[in-house]
């Protein structure tokens, strides 16, 4: 299965002006005083980590997202932002009107000397949301966001920013993504590595998928409880609203040819080093990758 790959103080201030008309010996007619926000004068850092928004995550010209990558990415983590680089982000991905909220000095675990910048954008089904980029040695380390829950969460305590409240309305689609992943998370691991991948290894080899011995036994009764687990799932996906219509069906293919390999199992027991076994996992491989590739692309907005 492909893995997935994924993608940092000061504060911003707006002045406020306000003038009124004065007379000499008449009413004056006093006029409201005008909130203004005057453009904030950007570090070097802020600048970069901006136009990573713009031109990187948001822009259609490939070769400019290209030229960035090479310009202005950290040369360790190059080959995974050139991978990107090459198609056009997906809408959901994209942050739009974004702008620096703050910036500060961050120390990472070896001790090197960073700046974390925290931008905030507008994304269809979050109007605040907010991006997170790292840079090192005045190249971007990585960038991340909500969706990458345990690694944002963390470094976000970081600025004095106040983080944005959610509607109810967020709220759900917040739990929604995380279920999403959860379910996700579970396909990969418990039916497609532990499951379908280590059994149809063990009928070729007489091992599972790392060359270790294996209770095949105790394997089939792993897959029932896993099983059992993904009925409660199938139920939570049929129930997701109109707009996850794609990823219902997906699903709905993923979830029916787990439930006939299945079947094919207990039908015929599987047997070590059996010649004439056959279960076939292709379908099944793609229809993970496709739910795969369609949850990463929901959590990520």
């Amino acid at each position: 299965m492909k893995k997935q790959v994924i993608w940092g103080l000061i504060i911003a201030t707006s002045l406020v002006s306000g003038c009124s008309a004065k007379g000499n010996n008449q009413e004056s007619s006093p006029t409201a005083a005008i909130e203004t926000e005057k453009p904030r004068k950007l570090s070097d850092s802020e600048k970069i980590a901006l136009e990573y928004v713009t031109v990187f995550l948001n822009g259609t010209d490939l070769e400019a997202k290209k030229k960035f990558v090479a310009d202005n990415i950290y040369p360790d983590v190059q080959p995974i932002f050139q991978l990107a680089a090459s198609q056009e982000s997906t809408e959901s991905s994209k942050l739009h009107n974004p702008k620096v909220l703050e910036s500060k000095d961050y120390t990472d675990k070896e001790g090197g000397k960073n700046k974390i910048v925290l931008i905030e954008g507008e994304k269809s089904s979050v109007p605040k949301s907010e991006l997170i980029i790292l840079i090192k040695n005045n190249k971007i380390g990585w960038a991340t966001g909500p969706s990458n829950k345990e690694t944002f969460d963390v470094i976000r305590k970081e600025f004095a920013h106040p983080i944005p409240s959610s509607s109810p309305a967020e709220s759900a689609v917040a739990d929604t993504k995380e279920k999403l992943k959860e379910i996700r998370n579970f396909t990969i691991s418990d039916i497609w590595n532990s499951g379908f991948v280590d059994i149809n290894w063990f009928i070729g080899s007489g091992t599972n998928s790392t060359g270790e011995s294996m209770d095949i036994d105790f394997a089939m009764e792993q897959l029932g409880k896993t099983m059992d687990k993904k009925k409660e799932y199938d139920q939570y996906v049929e129930g997701l609203p109109s707009e996850y219509d794609s990823l219902k069906s997906i699903w709905t293919k993923l979830s029916g040819e787990a439930d006939r390999m299945y079947q094919q199992l207990q039908t015929t027991p599987p047997k070590a080093n059996d010649k004439n076994g056959n279960l076939d996992a292709g379908k099944l491989n793609q229809y993970l990758e496709a739910f795969d590739k369609a949850v990463s692309e929901l959590t990520e907005s």
